[in-house]
Order: C-alpha cells, then structure tokens, then sequence
C-alpha cells in the first residue's frame, strides 16, 4: 500500500521510469529478435531443403565462406550406396548480377536446382510460381520488393536472361537473396557444365547416416574424389557457428548496455524517491517499523516499476515486429519464448539490483531526526 502510494503520487515521475525501461527492454527484446530472425534466416535455406547429407568438396563448411567443386556424374556411384533413397544435384554460389530497375551491382545467391524433384529449391511461393523451366527464375520477396521488380521482368546475370515467374518467402540469407533457377541455367551462368558444387542424399532405411556416409566416402575416394559429407543438422550448426562469430561481439555488448540503462532508470527513480520520502521513513522507524519492513516497501516499488516496463517494452516491441518490416523487408525480428524469456530474466535482475543503493542509504536513517525536525 505504502509502496503504491508512493509511486502513484507522482505520476508523471512513475511515467517517466516506466518509459525507461519499456525503452530497455525494447533494445533488448529487438536485439535478441535479430539474432534469432539472423540465425532462423540463415539457415532457412538449409532447413527446408529435404536432403539428409551434404556431400560437397572436401574442406567445406558452409555456403558462404568455403566453395565446393566436384565432378558432374557421381549421383549414380553415390545412390548405389545402400541407404541412400535419391540424390540431387545443386549448383549455386554467390554472385553479383545488374538490377534492370537502377542499374544498381547486387550480390545474390543463385541456386540451381532440379524443378522435377523441388529439392534445393523454393518452399513458399507468395507470388506467381515455383515451377520454373529454362529461361526462368524465382526470386526472393526482399531482393523483389526492394528493387521493385516485376512479373515477367527479366533479370541478366553475366550472358543469361531469365525471366521473373515466382516469388519466394524466407530466402533472404542474411546478407544476400537467393535467386533459384534450374540446373541447366545454373551451370550455364557459371561455365561449369562438368562440375556441380553439392550432391545432395536423401536417406532411406535404418542404417545410420554416419555409415552411409562412410562409404559414400570410401566409394567416391576410389575415383579420386576427396569429399566432406555433412549432415543437415551439422550443416546448419556450421552456418550458426559462423552467425555467432560473426555477429555475437557486436549484439552482446549492446544487449548488456540496454541493460545498464533499464537497472539505471529503476535506481534512479527509486533513490529520489527514497531521499525524499526519508522522513516518512524515520517516522515509521520512530513508531518501531523494522529496517525489513521499509527494504520490503523498496521492492515493491523496485518491481511494479519492473513489471509495468516490462509489459510496455513487450507492447513496443510487438509493434516494432509488425510495422518496420513494412518499410525494412530485410529487417527480421524473431520474438520467440526464448527471446522473452531472456528479457524478462535481465528485467527481473534489473528490478533486483536496482534497490540495492536506496536501501543502503534507507538503513541509515535515525528516528532522532524526526523530533529534532
């Protein structure tokens, strides 16, 4: 009651603290959320792509910072393997293509896939269709909308053209959109009608995919191909590996000064209140209140302050999920319960730490100084 009472007297005040760490908690909740949106958009691709084993060059580990070459042909050395299902042939790598619209020099992925199969191609269509032939492209929704592209517009990448016929959802990788188009086109595009840069295995069976791999290994070495066969969960863990080392020195930091601000905002509002409230606090020492009693009235005001902020801050932070996409496509927040809980931990410690420098100078207060007043 005290505590309330205390609080609500000042609203503006109390509007103030519970801005403060809304605002915290909002740097910290978006923070997270692209982190996780980074780490869910780099590895989408690999996520939704339906092959049990990578099979590419020895030495790789990841699409973006290793580059894998093997022979065109070994599809059928490798499904010969037992516990192999089918395999598919992926030609992709990055490149940089001429946006018709400005003109502008673009890096993009381009995959190629076969569109009989699907496999290594688009999973979500929002616009015209994934089954492209020769000739034909799908292209990432960010990479379209920011470049305001259209249907049926053509894209020239080096001598080939292909024409716009679909749209995907979820295929912009972080610093890069993909552009899927058949294998034919892919290998056209890059000169290498001998080489594919990934088989990709699709499993059947019980046998363990690490047996499998070993001889698709064996097998493949006996021609003299070294290879480096990942499982899809390996190679998504290569990818968060390489999101982590990337990007976790810069996020942490400014997630830990987020929270720097949040506890600085509680502890300032809580010791300006405690200074001058401090003779209502003699006065209820006076009358024989325990130090426990006032530390008790503190937190409470410690946590409503806590509590409202962070209701707040999940409010803004909703808000921001929804409508700066709108106007950044490649800006992706991922709140997820993680992320919230995350946040609400930091807010709970910030409410926790916060009264620590109030209550030290509350337990000095002397009753005398009431009748000496």
């Amino acid at each position: 009651m005290i505590a309330r009472k205390n609080l609500f007297h000042d609203r503006g005040r109390l509007v103030i603290s519970v801005g403060g760490v809304a605002l915290s908690v909002t740097l910290v909740i978006i923070l997270l959320g692209v982190y996780y949106g980074m780490t869910t958009l780099g590895t989408n691709y690999i996520v939704h792509t339906d092959a049990d084993l990578w099979v590419g060059q020895e030495g790789i580990h990841d699409l973006w910072h290793t580059y894998s070459l093997l022979p065109r042909g070994l599809a059928g050395d490798i499904e010969s393997v037992e516990g192999v299902k089918s395999v598919h042939e992926l030609i992709g790598r990055a490149v940089q293509i001429e946006v018709p619209t400005s003109g502008a020099k673009k890096t993009v992925y381009i995959a190629g896939f076969d569109p009989t199969s699907g496999v290594g191609g688009p999973w979500d269509i929002v616009r015209g269709t994934g089954e492209i032939k020769r000739g034909e492209a799908v292209v990432d929704q960010v990479f379209f909308t920011r470049n305001r592209l259209k249907l049926g517009q053509t894209l020239k990448i080096g001598d080939k053209e292909l024409r716009i016929v679909g749209v995907s959802k979820g295929t912009f990788a972080v610093v890069y959109p993909y552009i899927f188009v058949t294998t034919e086109d892919a290998a056209e595009i890059f000169g290498t009608t001998q080489y594919v840069n990934y088989y990709l295995v699709q499993l059947s069976g019980d046998r363990p995919a690490a047996d499998v791999a070993k001889e698709i290994t064996d097998r493949l070495k006996e021609k003299r191909v070294s290879v480096e066969i990942l499982t899809k969960e390996r190679f998504i863990q290569n990818h968060k590996d390489v999101i982590n080392e990337s990007f976790n020195s810069i996020l942490f930091p400014l997630v830990f000064i987020g929270f720097i601000i949040g506890a600085a905002v509680i502890g300032l509002t809580l010791y300006t209140m405690t200074v001058e409230k401090m003779r209502e606090y003699a006065i209820l020492k006076a009358i024989g209140a325990q130090n426990s009693f006032l530390r008790r009235i503190v937190f409470e005001q410690a946590a409503i302050i806590t509590l409202l902020g962070f209701v707040a801050g999940i409010g803004l932070s909703l808000l921001a999920t929804l409508f700066v996409p709108r106007f950044a496509p490649e800006f992706f927040v991922e709140m997820n319960p993680t992320t919230v809980g995350i946040t609400f931990a930091a807010v709970l410690l910030m409410g926790l730490t916060a009264p620590l420098i109030p209550i030290r100078r509350l337990n000095k207060v002397d009753p005398v100084v009431v009748f000496n007043a």
